[in-house]
């Protein structure tokens, strides 16, 4: 396969490197251990809590989740390779160096059909927000910033970072956000969850609560992107039970898909994204929000796009009928709005969003998601774009061009064809994908496949 754009990846990962708190100062290391610290044992949150921070001991005898989707590696295979009794050595192989090292990266970029990239952290983005020192917060987003900004330096006109805002203080963040400017970053992150009853949309508060208005001038005055950025939701962090802490609709699921339920493996990946990304974008687009910061630019990141035709024709019916509720003048309707100011990322297996590709061409951002386990190369989303399609000219915008224009960055083609991935002679063929495919639709051979697998895991550990 060729391809005669460039490709500009909008949401792709590093596994939080250990290195990141190299960067904090000296004088603040003790402080920032007490806030978010991670080491070879996983993370700490606030001094006490231990959290999963992306270490791959939490899945053995498997691989890493976070660091399983490079080149070539398509959803089918990666679900057979979890399947597969796997070595230190596979293991090793299987974790893509991507996740940690520029240069690597690169290699595996060019695999993948990408030219550009934005980089994007992992697990900060789940334990970030509930961190309760702001002084702690601070010190580590400017550590993760500058060695985000030194990560990229390696490449710099393949690699781009994603900035992390301390959201503890609004003081802090503006003055970051102005920082990062300085630091010719295109976008900053905020997750839209309720952690610590910090809820990004108080903009009018009263009785001097917390007020997000000077944040989002800030976007609106530097032009940085605002990027908000999904995630699974559980419990409270850090917490056993079902549902100690409400701060995400997506918390609902998990609470819900327990053991006295229907058992069928849900978990809040399945759509906590969409619901973290839907609620924050109906108080988005039915309060004006976007009249008020006419300038600011946002993108919704990790939560899929195929929802979004269908919530735009409901929100605009409710945009007339709940008028009076509105406390702000709205100029627009909210699909006229997202569609003047906001972006969003969608992934490679999602077709419904190319079968209705008129809607999405001048919003729609692809976005590998790798190294996460459901992430992908573009060769996939350009091959099932041609099958339903889609103008060469707009897959050049989906695949690329909405998001070098978004974020002002000049457009460069490196990779020109697919080329071809040499495998060790242990990883499954596509005929061994294709067998196990057919394994996993029949319950009792599955059983009896998982059985066996892990039999031989026992046996190897």
């Amino acid at each position: 396969m060729r391809k005669t754009f460039p490709v500009f990846d909008c949401d792709a990962h590093v596994n939080d490197p250990l290195e990141i708190w190299d960067y904090v100062e000296p004088e603040q290391r003790e402080l920032v251990h007490q806030s978010y610290f991670r080491d070879e044992q996983g993370g700490l949150l606030n001094g006490k809590t231990r959290v999963f921070a992306g270490e791959g001991r939490m899945f053995l005898p498997s691989y890493n989740p976070i660091c399983i989707a490079g080149p070539g590696m398509s959803k089918a295979l990666i679900r057979k390779l979890l399947m597969t009794p796997l070595d230190d050595e596979k293991r090793d192989y299987l974790e893509h160096k991507g996740a940690y090292e520029p240069h690597a990266r690169i290699k595996e970029m060019d695999l993948m059909g990408i030219d550009q990239v934005m980089v994007i952290p992992t697990m900060i983005v789940q334990h970030f927000p509930f961190v309760e020192n702001p002084a702690g917060a601070y010190a580590f987003a400017r550590a993760y910033n500058d060695w985000a900004a030194d990560f990229c330096k390696a490449v710099p006109d393949r690699l781009f970072a994603a900035g992390w805002l301390p959201i503890q203080s609004i003081e802090n963040t503006v003055e970051e956000l102005t920082r990062l400017k300085k630091m010719d970053f295109r976008v900053a992150l905020l997750r839209p969850i309720d952690a610590q009853g910090n809820y990004p949309s108080q903009i009018n508060p009263s009785f001097g609560g917390v007020n997000w208005d000077p944040v989002f001038r800030a976007f609106d005055e530097t032009g940085i992107v605002l990027g908000m950025h999904t995630f699974p939701a559980g419990g409270g962090p850090g917490d056993g039970g079902r549902q100690a802490q409400m701060y995400s609709p997506g918390q609902l699921i998990d609470a819900s898909a327990h053991d006295d339920g229907m058992t069928q493996g849900l978990n809040s990946q399945t759509l906590s994204f969409i619901y973290e990304a839907t609620v924050w974008l109906t108080q988005v687009l039915l309060s004006g929000f976007l009249d008020r910061y006419p300038k600011l630019k946002m993108a919704i990141f990790e939560s899929n796009a195929t929802w979004l035709p269908g919530i735009l024709e409901r929100l605009d019916r409710y945009f007339t009928l709940y008028a009076n509720e509105r406390r702000s003048p709205a100029k627009r309707l909210p699909s006229e709005a997202f569609y003047d100011q906001c972006f969003i990322s969608f992934e490679s297996d999602e077709v419904p969003v190319f079968r209705r590709w008129d809607q999405f061409e001048n919003v729609g951002l692809w976005a590998s998601d790798a190294y996460h386990h459901d992430g992908a190369d573009c060769w996939g989303a350009m091959g099932d774009m041609s099958k339903v399609e889609v103008p060469e000219e707009v897959q050049a915008k989906l695949l690329g061009g909405n998001a070098l224009g978004m974020y002002g960055i000049e457009p460069k083609m490196f990779v020109e064809e697919q080329l071809p991935i040499e495998r060790p002679s242990w990883f499954p063929t596509d005929e061994d994908v294709e067998e196990f495919a057919k394994i996993q639709k029949d319950p009792k051979l599955a059983a009896e496949y998982m059985a066996q697998m892990m039999s031989s895991a026992r046996t190897g550990y």
